[in-house]
C-alpha cells in the first residue's frame, strides 16, 4: 500500500502539473498560435502595426525588383505595406504547394521588414522541401525577434528531431507545452513521445555498463520477512572448503541484514557446489537475490534447478511464481501455487503469496479468502493481517478493516509495520491526527525504518502544508536508509513543487543510480530530463517562470 501511495503521488503530482498553470499566464502583445503540423500553411493573420491596405501607388510598384538602396528610401509604413504584399503572394504560392517560389517571396519580404512571421513561414517552405538545416536557421531568426513565438518553437522542435538532436527537440516541445498551458494535445504527445525515446535510449546505454544491484536493505528485509521461517531446511554447517562454508557465510550475513555480502557468498556457494542437503536451498537464495536485482532470467534458472533437486521444495514454487508474474504470465503464476498446494496444502505462505497475486490483479474477494486462510493456518505473519485489513478496506468493508487492524495492533503491539500501514488507512479516511500518531509510533518502534518517516512527511506536506518539516522527514528517511528510492522520489517531488528544481534535480539523478531495472532507470531519467527542461525554461523565459511562481503562491 505504501508503494501504491507513492506511485499515485508521483503520477498525479508530476512536473507537468507544476507547469500546467501556465494556462493562466498572459504575455502582453503576443498572440499565441499553434499548428498541428510543423510544415502546415503559413500565417495569414496580421500582427499589430501591419496593414492590409496598400497606400499611395503601392499597387504600381514592383517590390520584387527594388534595390536595397530604393528600399531604404521607403518610409516604415511603405516598407511594411510592401512586405505584406510580398507575404500575401508567398502565402498564395504556399497554398498551391509551390514551396520554392513561396520561400522566394518570403525572402523578399524580409528585405523590407524583419518579421518573425516571415521567417517562420519561410521555415514552413523549407520543411516541405526537406531542408531541415534551413528550417532550424529560420526558426532561430524568428525566435530571436519573438522568443515565445509558438509556431517557430514548434517548427524548430520538429526540425531538431529530424536532425537527430532529440534532447534539444524535447526542450522546444516542452517549452511549447508550458507556454500553452498543456492545452494542445499534439504538442503534449510530441513531448511525451520524445521523452520516452530519449529516456529509453539513455536507459539502454546505461544498462550496458550498470552493475546489477540490490534494492534498499529495507526492501530486501521486507521481502524475506514476507515468508515465515522455513523449517523444512536444515541449518547449514561449514564443511571445509566446499560451497557449504560460503553458504554458512551467506546465511549469517542475511541474519545481520548484510545482503550484498550474503549475495556474493551465495553465488560462490552455488559455484563451488554445496552438499546435497543445502544445494537446493542455496539455489533458492541465489534466485531470490537475482530476482531482487531485476535479473528475472537468472532467477528463473535458479528456481528451476532448485525444484529439480528437490521437487517438494514449496518455497521455490512460490518464488518462481513471482518470476512468472513479472513476466506477465498469470496462468503460469497461478499454476505454481497449485503445484505447491498439491505438495503441502497446509503451508500458510502459499495462500499469503497467492493472495498477493490476486490483489495485484484486482481479485479482492479471492485475495481476502487467501489471506484469511493463511492466517488460519499460521497467524504469526504480520503482513497477512495487514494485507487482509487493506483488502477489506478496498472492498468497502471499513468497519471490518478497522477491526482487523485493531486486532493486529493488539497482537503485534511492537510492530512498526502494523502501525505504519494502519496510519495509511487512517490518512485515507482523512483522520489526520490519528494517522500522524500511528506514523510517529512506528518511527519510535523502528527508528531505522524509512517508510514511516516518508508517510509522515507526505501527510505533513499534503495534509498540513508544512513543506519544511516534510523535507526534514524525507531526509531523515534517507539517513536511516541511503538506498531508499521512495525517500528520494518523495523528496525530489516536494522540492520540485516548492519551486526548488535545482535541488530536486540532485535527488532525481540519485534515483537513476538507485534504479535496478531498465524500466526503473527509464522512469528516473524521464524525471531528470523533465526537471532539466524546467530549470532551463525558467532561465530562458523568466517572465513566464515568475508568473508561474506567483500563481503557485511561491
Amino acid at each position: 500500500m505504501a508503494n501504491d501511495r507513492l506511485k499515485r503521488f508521483i503520477e498525479t503530482n508530476d512536473w507537468r502539473l507544476y507547469s500546467a498553470i501556465a494556462a493562466s499566464v498572459v504575455f502582453a502583445g503576443i498572440g499565441v498560435y499553434y499548428l498541428s503540423s510543423p510544415s502546415a500553411p503559413p500565417e495569414t493573420s496580421e500582427k499589430p502595426g501591419d496593414t492590409t491596405q496598400q497606400s499611395g501607388n503601392a499597387a504600381t510598384i514592383d517590390y520584387e525588383t527594388l534595390s536595397p538602396e530604393a528600399i531604404a528610401k521607403l518610409t516604415t509604413k511603405q516598407r511594411a505595406a510592401a512586405a505584406q504584399t510580398l507575404k500575401t503572394k508567398g502565402n498564395s504560392l504556399f497554398g498551391k504547394k509551390n514551396w520554392k517560389e513561396a520561400a522566394r517571396f518570403y525572402t523578399k519580404a524580409l528585405e523590407y521588414k524583419a518579421d518573425p512571421v516571415y521567417y517562420s513561414n519561410r521555415a514552413a517552405c523549407y520543411a516541405n522541401l526537406g531542408d531541415n538545416d534551413q528550417v532550424f536557421d529560420d526558426c532561430n531568426q524568428a525566435l530571436r525577434l519573438n522568443p515565445v513565438y509558438i509556431k517557430a518553437l514548434n517548427r524548430r522542435a520538429h526540425a531538431l528531431e529530424l536532425r537527430g538532436e532529440l534532447e534539444e527537440s524535447l526542450y522546444d516541445y516542452t517549452s511549447v507545452c508550458i507556454l500553452e498551458g498543456f492545452k494542445n494535445e499534439v504538442a503534449a504527445k510530441s513531448m511525451e513521445r520524445l521523452m520516452k525515446k530519449v529516456s529509453e535510449q539513455k536507459a539502454l546505454d546505461l544498462m550496458k555498463t550498470k552493475a546489477p544491484r540490490l534494492p534498499s536493505s529495507t526492501f530486501v528485509s521486507a521481502y524475506f520477512d514476507s515468508y515465515r521461517p522455513d523449517r523444512s531446511r536444515p541449518e547449514p554447517i561449514a564443511n571445509g572448503g566446499s560451497g557449504d562454508e560460503y553458504f554458512v557465510k551467506a546465511c549469517d550475513a542475511m541474519k545481520s541484514k548484510n545482503y550484498d555480502e550474503a549475495s556474493k557468498a551465495c553465488d560462490k556457494a552455488v559455484e563451488l557446489g554445496c552438499s546435497s542437503p543445502y544445494q537446493a536451498h542455496a539455489l533458492n537464495i541465489k534466485g531470490t537475490f537475482s530476482f531482487l536485482k531485476g535479473n528475472a532470467k537468472e532467477a528463473l534458472e535458479c528456481f528451476d534447478k532448485s525444484i529439480e533437486l528437490d521437487p517438494k521444495y514449496v518455497q521455490s514454487y512460490i518464488k518462481r511464481s513471482s518470476i512468472y508474474m513479472e513476466l506477465g504470465e498469470l496462468a503460469a503464476t497461478l499454476n505454481q501455487f497449485e503445484q505447491a498446494i498439491a505438495i503441502n496444502p497446509s503451508d500458510a505462505d502459499i495462500y499469503y503469496h497467492r493472495g498477493q497475486v490476486k490483489y495485484i490483479n484486482g481479485d479482492y474477494e479471492g485475495a481476502a479468502n487467501d489471506y484469511t486462510e493463511s492466517i488460519r493456518l499460521d497467524d504469526s505473519l504480520v503482513y497477512a493481517h495487514i494485507q487482509l485489513g487493506v483488502v477489506q478496506y478496498k472492498l468497502g468493508s471499513n468497519d471490518l478493516s478497522m477491526s482487523t487492524f485493531e486486532n493486529a495492533l493488539a497482537k503485534f503491539e511492537k510492530s512498526a509495520e502494523i502501525h505504519n500501514y494502519f496510519g495509511e488507512l487512517l490518512a485515507d479516511q482523512q483522520k489526520l491526527p490519528e494517522a500522524l500518531e500511528m506514523f510517529t509510533k512506528a518511527t519510535v518502534l523502528d527508528p531505522n525504518g524509512p517508510m514511516p518517516y516518508i508517510n509522515k512527511a507526505m501527510l505533513t506536506y499534503q495534509g498540513i502544508g508544512d513543506a519544511d518539516e516534510a523535507i526534514r522527514l524525507c531526509k531523515r528517511a534517507l539517513e536511516v536508509d541511503p538506498a531508499c528510492d521512495a525517500a528520494v522520489a518523495s523528496l525530489a517531488q516536494i522540492l520540485l513543487e516548492q519551486g526548488r528544481p535545482t535541488e530536486a534535480l540532485h535527488y532525481y539523478e540519485m534515483a537513476i543510480q538507485l534504479a535496478r531495472t531498465a524500466a526503473e532507470i527509464e522512469q528516473a531519467i524521464s524525471y531528470v530530463e523533465a526537471t532539466k527542461a524546467q530549470i532551463r525554461f525558467a532561465k530562458e523565459y523568466p517572465q513566464a517562470a515568475q508568473s508561474l511562481n506567483k500563481l503557485r503562491g511561491l
